[in-house]
């Protein structure tokens, strides 16, 4: 009998946490139907308010996924660190090309070069062996 209501505790306390999760959220005024998958307010943080609009995300990300394809098809022999240095630099400026307020920031910018690099097709390319 205890067990049965020891698990009602346990439950009513669960949902009590999830709205209150929940009222949270919205206190601070977060949907969660304008966080991009997340990236809005963790990686794309330097946008303002007003500036944190899916459509905007979007442009981000398809301008950053536009310069890593460009990065790949032209410096296909060269090592990643390069790559992502050149695409870092490109990004930057297209980026600064879409008029935003604040600049983005250097780490903000990488985690999405590698992120859209990781949705990239692969290229087969076979690392060097010595047999």
């Amino acid at each position: 009998m205890t067990e049965i209501v020891i698990q009602y505790v346990l439950v009513v306390l669960l949902i009590l946490g999830l709205a209150y999760f929940v009222y949270l959220l919205k206190d601070k005024g977060i949907s969660l139907k304008e966080d991009y998958y997340g990236i809005t307010y963790t990686i794309l943080n330097f946008l303002n308010n007003e500036e944190a609009t899916p459509e905007n995300v979007k442009k981000i990300l398809r301008v950053v996924s536009k310069v890593v394809s460009y990065v790949e098809v032209s410096s296909r022999d060269e090592e990643n660190d390069i790559k992502e240095e050149k695409a870092l630099v490109l990004a930057k400026e297209a980026i600064d090309a879409l008029g935003f307020e604040n600049e983005v920031d250097d780490e903000s910018l990488r985690n999405i070069i590698r992120l859209c690099t990781s949705i990239m097709p692969p290229t087969n390319k076979v690392a060097n062996s010595d047999s």
